[in-house]
């Protein structure tokens, strides 16, 4: 009977070890906060925009969705962050300004047909 208590007793103090060992080598990792808009809010953004760089990004939305198209590649969606801020989940930023009538694009290697760049390079555009 003490033997059995005792490997019990061993056992629970084992496993709580292993719990609190785990708890050290956790890793926490945030996404960017999400913004509620409605599709009326995107109404100035959706329109095509030249780059700076040649290449043209359009932006649509169906229903609470919100997508950006680099020339004739892939539609992609984006995330509101702000009123004015979407993310992909690639991690590129599109910040627009001007009531939409610019919008800059940060990390803009990370869009699809965006090409071989350096990381974190911006691209400005205007409609």
């Amino acid at each position: 009977m003490k033997t059995i208590l005792a490997g019990i007793a061993a056992s629970l103090a084992l496993t709580s070890l292993s719990i609190a060992h785990a708890a050290d080598y956790s890793v926490q990792v945030k996404s960017p906060q999400r913004y509620h808009l409605v599709e009326q809010d995107f109404y100035n953004f959706k329109n095509t925009y030249q780059l700076t760089n040649g290449q043209k990004i359009a932006f649509s939305a169906r229903m609470d969705h919100y997508y950006a198209q680099l020339d004739n590649g892939e539609r992609i969606r984006i995330y509101p962050v702000s009123r004015t801020a979407f993310v992909t989940d690639s991690g590129a930023r599109f910040e627009f300004l001007d009531q939409g009538e610019t919008v800059g694009i940060a990390s803009f290697e990370k869009l699809p047909l965006a090409g071989n760049l350096p990381a974190n390079t911006m691209v400005m555009a205007h409609r």
